[in-house]
């Protein structure tokens, strides 16, 4: 009975114009058709047939497929395409989208997922993607089979300060060990990494004094301040990003290293468009440009196609609305779906809105009359981001032409 009058009361909080949890009435009008659209249909009447009857996530490969040649496109021939893992957080999944790329470089956020990229992709060079605890290090060093990947040439580490790298070479030392170090520097994002070129000079000392226990590899600058700017090369804060970025390549060149040696990495699914023409990066990486949450909508993305879904259960069907004797338009039934309380968006159908409230057993959610979902069907959302919500549905099952044909185990969050 309490949960009954609370339903209540969000529902009239709701109609009242006073709730953020409840979508307004006139934003849900009349539905467009009686469930979901041809493409969302073929999709349904696949999990009815082959699903396992819980959420799931999907990736429509075939969309998938699109993205990856659009990425490609855009790095050219003269740059490489560096896959970033905490995006694509998934063995089978990353070599799918290896392959299709033509691609053995990948960016890594994570120390278990970085060791089980080198246990599946003994070939593979990684980036870190942010600077790592010692012992995060440690520990890849303690889990790592040094005959089966040479970790000396493939991996670098992403250091941000003199601080970092004196720690690192400390730990080399000890070890006897070659560390490949990759310099984060700022390029006006200010979330750390060497801030001016000097700072670049006095590492590299460091690094030409001690050659046996570390070598430099390159510079890695992001620069997803430039999100969702219609930029092109004479954008002012793009022609700022990259002048800084060639600050650092000078210094680099002054203390004897060749750039065209180097591993120059920038860019993000966000912005990697933007460089199509320039010369001053040969790395650019991209991961949620692949398969398309909703958080990457951008200006640059336009020619992406969505490939990530939940898929998610009809548990329940109320063609009348239990707490309502005269509910508003958009509001007479009332369905319950399994699960919930994901970083997703309802795509379909529409025009359905949010959850009444967020529950993460089995959400509540208003649809129009006209809707005619049955119980067993699905309803569908984009995650708002790919790499941590891809990870809370166990195999991601990849689909095309309407049929289940592969299902592939994510990576566990921590080792």
């Amino acid at each position: 009975m309490r949960r009954r009058r609370l339903l209540k009361s969000i529902i009239a909080a709701g109609v009242a114009g006073s709730s953020n949890v409840l979508w307004a009435p006139g934003a849900m009008a009349t539905a467009q058709n009686a469930g979901h659209n041809s493409y969302f249909s073929g999709l349904n009447e696949m999990l009815k047939r082959e699903g396992p009857g819980h959420p799931v996530m999907l990736i429509d490969t075939a969309r998938m497929a699109h993205n990856i040649s659009r990425i490609t496109q855009s790095v050219g021939d003269e740059k490489r395409y560096r896959v970033v893992v905490k995006s694509l957080p998934s063995v089978p999944l990353l070599r799918e989208v290896m392959d299709k790329a033509g691609t053995q470089s990948l960016m890594v956020f994570h120390q278990p997922f970085l060791s089980a990229v080198a246990q599946a992709f003994p070939a593979s060079d990684v980036l870190l993607g942010k600077p790592m605890p010692i012992r995060a290090v440690q520990s890849f060093y303690s889990e790592l089979d040094h005959k089966k990947y040479d970790a000396e040439k493939n991996v670098q580490w992403l250091v941000d300060s003199k601080q970092r790298l004196l720690q690192y070479q400390a730990f080399a030392r000890q070890h006897g060990l070659r560390l490949g170090i990759n310099f984060e520097i700022d390029v006006g994002l200010h979330r750390g990494g060497l801030a001016q070129p000097e700072m670049l000079s006095e590492c590299l000392t460091i690094i030409t004094a001690d050659a046996e226990h570390l070598h430099f590899t390159g510079l890695m600058g992001y620069e997803p301040q430039l999100t969702g700017l219609k930029a092109d090369l004479s954008h002012p804060a793009v022609v700022e990003v990259l002048s800084i970025y060639r600050g650092f390549i000078d210094r680099a060149k002054l203390a004897g290293y060749d750039a065209e040696k180097l591993v120059l990495n920038g860019a993000g699914s966000h912005t990697l468009k933007i460089y199509e023409k320039d010369n001053t990066m040969n790395d650019l990486s991209a991961g949620s440009g692949v398969v398309m949450p909703t958080d990457f909508d951008t200006f640059h993305l336009a020619d992406h196609q969505p490939a990530l879904f939940i898929a998610a259960p009809i548990l329940k069907r109320y063609q009348q609305n239990p707490f309502m004797e005269e509910p508003p338009p958009g509001m007479e039934q009332l369905y319950y779906i399994y699960g919930g309380y994901w970083k997703a968006n309802m795509v379909s159908p529409q025009p359905v809105g949010e959850p009444i409230y967020q529950s993460t057993n089995q959400s509540p959610i208003l649809a129009s009359a006209d809707l005619n979902l049955q119980v067993d069907d699905y309803m569908f959302f984009r995650p708002t981001q790919s790499e941590f919500v891809m990870l809370h549905f166990g195999d991601l099952l990849g689909v095309d032409n309407n049929h289940i044909n592969h299902q592939w185990p994510v990576f566990q969050q921590t080792s």
